[in-house]
């Protein structure tokens, strides 16, 4: 009866195009690739697949040409934070040429300029992004939330999360610590003391959340880099600082702080890639060579922690015994669990039904597991589903 309605399957149409399952659904999706759907199964008219090729096809392929090789030189410039813990994937990509190989592989004919910008902070990172002067930013959960408020605002601005990185469960990775020897022993006393957190990012709304739970209402909140926070513990200058990763360990390290509350604030604590989706939609092949890149260096820092350890001291400076233990702390995974979008809901101020969506909603922010899906397809991983993975974090496959 197929051939009577000269339908062709999904998988009729793939092997035609000579393209992956990721592809197709990505082109149905974003490309408007004509198809119809007859209970579960989606089917494709061969006619109106044969226009849209000769009417779409050959434009897209311009865009592409015109998108990528618009100079000798096309400049890709990643955003990532070294003084970050699970942030450290760009710095095994930037360490191993990671990137540069997977762009070599895409266009052997084609020059990439490949720039690394290293910001102190997230939401310096999301104002690159709206500029365009960052390509795809590696950010903590709060940056990303805030992207979305600030789609609201400025419509031209389009972020997608293409994957998460480092995650830590529990609160873990971020705590709120006091200096070695204080004599605070209970969190009334925190009232009457300054504390340090670095403004606008993940630390801050966990310190915010942290004081709203226990009704305190220090003054002041002192707004400071992640070094003076660690700086004004080492020396007494604050009550507490609210501490990431690897500034924690750091610090207990040294004997220099203790954290309030060893088992965390509650709440997972995430990190992902943020791209403009303006940029990533006329560059999809870009973005998913870096995906494939940031993969491998999830898979690198699994299972050559000791080499990805010696990597990270090397190009960020922290001492190497504290960048060993602090690596085994952290879940190197990319992919989407439902976990992860019911995490990041608690930064929302309203609906959070978006959060499930793989299309742009009035939400503002797009989670776009597509481009993720083809690059584990073509590193031949275990096959992505559509939907966030079910449940709690699984140990059974890590991207």
């Amino acid at each position: 009866m197929n051939d009577r309605l000269n339908l062709l399957s999904l998988q009729e149409a793939m092997d035609i195009l000579g393209i992956s399952r990721a592809t197709i659904d990505r082109w149905r999706k974003d490309k408007q690739l004509p198809h119809i759907k007859i209970g579960k199964e989606v089917w494709i008219d061969k006619g109106q697949l044969q226009t849209w090729i000769k009417q779409y096809g050959i434009s897209e392929k311009q865009q592409l040409v015109q998108s990528v090789a618009a100079d000798d030189d096309t400049v890709i410039t990643i955003g990532y934070q070294s003084g970050a813990a699970l942030l450290w994937s760009p710095l095994i990509i930037k360490q191993l040429g990671l990137f540069e190989e997977e762009l070599q592989r895409l266009n052997p004919s084609k020059r990439y300029t490949v720039r690394y910008v290293n910001a102190p902070n997230g939401m310096e990172l999301v104002e690159e992004l709206i500029a365009g002067r960052v390509h795809i930013a590696s950010v903590g959960d709060y940056p990303i939330m805030a992207s979305r408020a600030l789609s609201q605002i400025l419509p031209r601005f389009q972020p997608q999360v293409i994957a998460f990185d480092g995650k830590t469960s529990s609160g873990g990775g971020i705590s709120l610590v006091v200096p070695a020897g204080s004599k605070i022993d209970h969190i009334e006393a925190l009232s009457s003391l300054s504390i340090s957190t670095v403004g606008n990012s993940s630390s801050s709304y966990r310190l915010k959340e942290w004081m709203n739970a226990y009704g305190l209402h220090s003054e002041p909140i002192v707004h400071r880099g992640m070094g003076d926070c660690l700086n004004g513990i080492i020396e007494g200058q604050v009550g507490a600082s609210m501490l990431w990763e690897p500034y924690l360990s750091w610090v207990q390290s040294i004997g220099a702080g203790v954290p309030l509350l060893s088992e965390g604030i509650g709440g997972d604590y995430l990190t992902g890639l943020v791209t403009d989706g303006n940029w990533s939609r006329g560059n999809e092949s870009i973005v998913i060579a870096y995906l494939k890149a940031h993969l491998r260096a999830h898979e690198f820092i699994r299972y050559e922690q000791q080499r990805a350890a010696e990597l990270i001291h090397k190009a960020s400076g922290f001492p190497l015994p504290l960048v060993a233990n602090v690596l085994t702390q952290i879940r190197w995974d990319a992919s989407f669990y439902s976990r992860d979008l019911q995490t990041l809901s608690r930064f929302s101020e309203g609906p959070t039904d978006w959060l499930s969506a793989h299309k742009r909603s009035s939400g503002g922010l797009e989670f776009n597991k597509l481009y993720l899906q083809e690059a584990v397809e073509s590193l031949k991983l275990p096959i992505l589903p559509d939907s966030p993975l079910p449940g709690e974090w699984s140990s059974d496959n890590l991207y």
